[in-house]
């Protein structure tokens, strides 16, 4: 495995720089241990080899360390006992070339005496450029001081590799993609350090947990810290007097901690001396300090050799600290307090468990909220504990265990709003996770309850599914008949939230949709989660695309806050969603391709791996990759959710987008008309105009009636700039359609903006206007190419100047998959003589030979024929 210079093109730059310059006596690189300091001047200084430059390695080693002029055998006489006669000698050897010399001393404070002395004589009397690392925190004698002070010296401190250069470096070793989450993780064991990078990945490597699977390298099961890393470790943090060992324990198992709760555990000079030696960092927080371990690898190799017991001691004296200290109303400290008592020698608190598990599962650290739960539930919390652990099963795709924690639960001894509260969580259970909506929604019509808050909690359930199941007045129906504020618990609030956002969203209450969602927030569930998706979905059917992406920023700014997985996956998924709503297909295709790798790595199960497929599915289909986006959209059927049939018009968009990347408009045409129709009947009115306006880019001028009759029931400028979209493609109106291009590209829906500009210039084409049509097509290729590469259906006719007609040009596509006739008329619902008809007219329009030349003359329908 071949480990390249990464990520250090300043440093490089800055040693150079100090060589090249006459005033300037050299320069002194320090950082710590492994981040690289002594390979990137090695490599720095063989540039200057190769021009000639006579280079000196000079090592100083604690071997030789009280051997006169031990760094510097290589130069020493081997006869003589005057050691100024020595040091001339030396001096005389390294600096006697003609050519410019450098010395390089890698750990100059390791240098003897005499070794300095000729170092010192070398800078003071500029006879060599110098350059000198050192390790930062170690002891630094008088001696190595005065070497600097003896020449006006550049400093270089090298610092970590950032996230985005140890991806690279990973990437550059293992040869191959690294996923996203297996990256983040090295990273954050590592901080950028390229030697404990390098050891851990080949580590893992051999042992097979970092792997090469589907086309990335994904990094499972816990790490195991190579022998040699932790030979490096407890180097720097083995043999220290017992008193420092302590804090170094202690911010093992309980960092971070406020500087003063360290000092009551372990003592002030203790704490002073870690420091001094650079085993612990201090930082200011909310106007505290706090002290972590200078390296998470320090705490991790204590972690693994520390006897149990003597960590089981630990965690309950820092747990008491945190108790004795820290408000209980601060959710982070909570948790972190419960984390380690449960691996303590401290009485089980199940009060604090609880909570704990609670803000566990807010934090999404759902494996901490799980095992909280556990833990409660072994403590006597029983009904509580059973449904926050059923929630973190379910929301992790465990929806048979789930199941079996609830009907554990003796319902005999609940209350009624603790009865109803389990039907609830049961039946969201059923319906998402085990994808039984019908099963769901009879377990709930069972329930037997007429009063309120229990009644309510039903009433919330049939809410949510009826949004999901696409049917939006009957969920703002539901919604509007009990005070969602009142509901028992936080997850029947969250989720009636997200509901009524979509369903106000698809009916074409835009504003009702950004007023629930906006509400729906501060529910202390991390809420935004699912509800940011509805807000966005809401947002980009009304045409408010700055809007979505407002979203989509916050989700960031909060996934960055957050070390909960599936947050950061959401977050990485909204802004796909976003991102494609806006047209910025490439962004859309990056984004969204993560997020799905990462929710199949912990849930595939409750319908959100479906949702994105969707949407991947339109954005490769609309870049016109055709075979990616089959495979996309195989993938998107095969895990179609039945509890999420509100997304049944998504679902046809993105399949007719592939149908017109293939060439087969008119069947795309047909599909989106169709969607358009289903939706109409179920009052998803927003949903109705992103079908026929999808229609309308496909070249369906048979759309603007039923578009100016949806203006009236749909918020937002979107409807209103459709209609107009389809009187002008049904009036061949190219400049009225230039006009509707740029108030596409207004509202942010780059796509629909091409299109309308493609169409133009087809239409002034074929009035001869041939400036005007060069005006547009221009215009519609500089937007495609804003966006990512788009090439559409339109785009394609755009530049097609071969004269056939619709239905020959879509054959002759569709030719390019090497489909048979029979498949071609199958897929276009016509019969083979007909389309054999068409191919015959279309070989005699353009002297095509074979169907191979035929089919060659129309480039981007590639892939297999779906």
């Amino acid at each position: 495995m071949t480990w390249p210079l990464t990520g250090r093109t300043q440093e490089t730059r800055l040693i150079e720089a100090a060589l090249l310059d006459h005033d300037s006596a050299g320069i002194v690189v320090s950082g710590a241990a492994g981040v690289g300091k002594s390979r990137i001047v090695r490599e720095t200084l063989t540039a200057f080899a190769a021009r000639d430059w006579l280079l000196h390695w000079v090592v100083g080693t604690s071997a030789a360390h009280k051997l006169p002029l031990g760094a510097l055998t290589p130069w020493t006489a081997t006869s003589g006992d005057d050691s100024l006669e020595l040091v001339h000698g030396v001096i005389e050897a390294l600096t006697s070339s003609e050519a410019p010399v450098v010395v390089a001393v890698d750990d100059v404070p390791l240098l003897d005496d005499l070794s300095a002395v000729v170092v010192h004589q070398i800078i003071h009397r500029r006879l060599a450029k110098v350059v000198l690392t050192m390790r930062t925190g170690e002891p630094v004698s008088d001696a190595t001081r005065e070497l600097w002070k003896a020449g006006d010296f550049d400093w270089l401190d090298i610092a970590p590799l950032t996230p985005e250069d140890t991806e690279r470096l990973v990437r550059l070793a293992v040869g191959g993609p690294v996923d996203d989450v297996a990256a983040q993780r090295l990273w954050m064991l590592t901080e950028g350090n390229p030697l404990y990078l390098r050891l851990i990945v080949e580590h893992e490597v051999a042992d097979g947990r970092l792997a090469y699977d589907n086309a990335v390298w994904t990094w499972t099961g816990d790490p195991v810290i190579p022998p040699g890393l932790v030979e490096l470790v407890e180097a720097r943090t083995g043999g220290l007097p017992e008193a420092v060992s302590d804090v170094i324990d202690v911010l093992a198992v309980g960092e971070p901690l406020e500087l003063r709760s360290l000092t009551r555990i372990t003592g002030a000079e203790a704490v002073e001396e870690a420091d001094r030696r650079g085993l612990i960092s201090c930082e200011p927080v909310d106007g505290a300090v706090h002290a972590r371990l200078a390296h998470p690898l320090y705490g991790e190799v204590r972690r693994r050799r520390a006897a149990q017991t003597t960590l089981r001691r630990l965690r309950g004296v820092v747990a008491s600290e945190l108790a004795a200290t820290i408000p209980r109303d601060d959710v982070h400290a909570v948790v972190r307090r419960a984390a380690l008592s449960v691996d303590s020698d401290l009485e089980p608190d199940v009060n604090l468990l609880l909570d704990a598990a609670r803000g566990a599962a807010w934090m999404l650290d759902l494996p901490l909220a799980n095992r909280l739960a556990e833990a409660a539930i072994a403590a006597g919390g029983r009904v509580e504990a059973s449904l926050i652990r059923a929630f973190v099963l379910s929301w992790v795709g465990k929806g048979a265990v789930a199941e079996a924690v609830l009907a554990d639960v003796d319902t005999d001894t609940l209350t009624a709003v603790e009865q109803a509260r389990v039907t609830y969580l049961r039946a969201v259970n059923l319906f998402f996770t085990l994808a039984d909506p019908d099963a769901a929604v009879a377990l709930v019509d069972r329930a037997t309850s007429i009063e309120p808050p229990e009644r309510h909690c039903f009433d919330a359930f049939r809410c949510v599914a009826a949004a999901a199941l696409g049917d939006p007045q009957t969920a703002r129906a539901l919604a509007h008949s009990f005070d969602a504020s009142l509901l028992p618990d936080h997850l029947e609030r969250r989720l009636t939230a997200w509901a009524v956002t979509v369903a106000c969203g698809e009916a074409g209450a835009a504003a009702e949709a950004v007023t629930v969602a906006s509400a729906g927030y501060p529910i202390p569930v991390r809420a935004f989660i699912v509800i940011s998706d509805a807000h966005i979905n809401a947002l980009l059917l009304a045409g408010d695309t700055a809007g979505a992406q407002e979203v989509a920023e916050m989700m960031r700014g909060r996934a960055m806050a957050s070390r909960g997985a599936p947050f950061g996956q959401i977050a990485i998924a909204v802004t796909g969603q976003a991102e494609l709503g806006a047209g910025h297909l490439d962004q859309a295709c990056t984004d969204l391709s993560t997020a799905l790798q990462r929710v199949t790595a912990w849930n595939t199960a409750t319908g959100f791996r479906y949702r994105y497929e969707i949407l991947l599915t339109t954005a490769l289909a609309m870049r016109g990759q055709t075979h990616d986006a089959l495979v996309a959209q195989a993938a998107m059927e095969a895990h179609r959710h039945p509890g999420w049939r509100y997304l049944d018009y998504a679902r046809a968009i993105a399949a007719g987008w592939v149908a017109g990347a293939q060439g087969a408009v008119s069947e795309a045409i047909s599909m989106v008309r169709k969607a358009a129709e289903i939706a109409g009947s179920r009052g998803q009115y927003a949903a109705e105009v992103m079908c026929l306006q999808t229609a309308t880019q496909f070249g369906d001028a048979s759309t603007a009636g039923r578009l100016h009759e949806l203006q009236g029931h749909v918020e937002g400028p979107r409807a209103g700039i459709a209609a107009r979209f389809a009187d002008a493609l049904g009036c061949s109106d190219g400049r009225e359609l230039e006009v509707i291009s740029r108030h596409f590209e207004e509202i942010g829906d780059l796509i629909a903006a091409t299109d309308a500009a493609a169409h133009a210039a087809i239409c002034f084409r074929a009035k001869s206007l041939r400036g005007s049509s060069l005006r547009c097509s221009l215009r519609a290729d500089a937007l495609a190419e804003t966006c990512g590469g788009a090439r559409t259906p339109a785009l394609r006719r755009c530049t097609d100047h071969l004269p056939l007609t619709a239905r020959e040009r879509e054959i002759v596509m569709l030719l390019g998959t090497s489909a048979s006739n029979r498949d071609i008329a199958s897929l276009l619902k016509v019969s083979v003589r007909t389309v054999e008809s068409h191919i015959y007219n279309a070989m005699a329009k353009t002297g095509a030979m074979s169907r191979e030349e035929l089919g060659a003359l129309l480039p981007g329908g590639n892939g297999q024929l779906n």
